[in-house]
């Protein structure tokens, strides 16, 4: 069981593991120990969080520590797990959203109880990350014991845990990637179309910002399908007819994207029951077909 006075050590010294340490140290928990690729990364850690010690080894760190949290890159977990004679009793958690518990089946070996504490969130910077804690979403797995601990844990830091099986790992860390890495790809594409009307990229994405951020707080008040907005949800064939004509002219290469994503979500506009079905299935025939041509 995780409290105050369990020893905790992390092995990686990245922004996740800093925004860890200083989580924990904001909640009262006792980060005894860190080790990472480098000594001086470790160090670095080290100085964010009082009492804590840098070690120059994996085994160090983890022999200070009852409850040890690996924050490494998701190739690096096995190995570091793999690397370290853990003891009876210990839990061994890593924080991979797409990894599961087998790349910690070494720890098993020895007696050790593995974990899966996955925070959804990015981590650019370590402050704006422990400030966006609060609020996050924590996918967590274990057993009964451990999943208690991390759930407790999550909730303590203002989170919302949910239980995963192994079977989801993947599929859940997808959705991850679109809501963030592909939501970027989404937005440099936009900014490329803005580029065709005289807009550079970073004047097109302080205009863009704006809607995004009011579509997601309207996301997070409504939900689906209320949060929805424009042509599709309107059912306006002829706005939707521009769109495509004018990126076949000027953007061919993002027009697939367009009609592929649209599609994806045509189901939800539906929902809103503003469009007409038959506005709908002209709408969805009018893009099967430029993706089929």
């Amino acid at each position: 069981m995780l409290t105050r006075r369990t020893r905790i050590g992390i092995i990686g010294a990245g922004n996740v593991g800093k925004t860890l340490a200083v989580a924990l140290m904001h909640k009262g928990y006792p980060v005894v120990s860190t080790a990472s690729r480098t000594f001086e990364s470790a160090k670095a850690l080290a100085r964010l969080s009082p009492g804590c010690v840098a070690y120059p080894d994996l085994q160090g760190a983890a022999d200070a520590a009852d409850f040890v949290f690996i924050t490494t890159s998701d190739d690096a977990i096995r190995p570091v797990a793999e690397a370290v004679r853990w003891r009876e009793g210990q839990t061994v958690v890593h924080c991979s959203g797409a990894a599961s518990l087998d790349v910690l089946e070494s720890v098993q070996e020895y007696g050790a109880v593995p974990g899966g504490f996955h925070p959804l969130q990015t981590f650019s910077s370590v402050e704006e990350a422990v400030k966006a804690l609060a609020g996050s979403t924590f996918g967590i797995e274990g057993d009964e014991e451990t999943r208690k601990s991390l759930a407790a844990l999550a909730e303590e830091l203002g989170g919302t845990p949910i239980f995963l099986r192994p079977e989801d790992k993947a599929l859940y860390h997808a959705t991850v990637v679109m809501a963030g890495g592909v939501l970027n790809t989404l937005i440099g594409a936009v900014a490329e179309l803005w580029a065709q009307f005289g807009i550079e990229r970073n004047d097109a994405l302080k205009a863009i910002t704006p809607i995004m951020a009011g579509t997601a707080e309207t996301l997070f008040k409504n939900g689906l399908p209320d949060a929805g907005a424009g042509p599709f949800v309107r059912g306006d064939v002829g706005t939707i007819r521009k769109h495509l004509d004018a990126m076949e002219r000027q953007a061919p290469h993002l027009l697939d994207v367009y009609c592929k994503m649209a599609l994806a979500g045509l189901h939800i506009a539906a929902e809103k029951g503003v469009a007409p079905p038959e506005n709908i299935e002209e709408i969805r025939q009018v893009l099967t077909e430029v993706i089929e041509r």
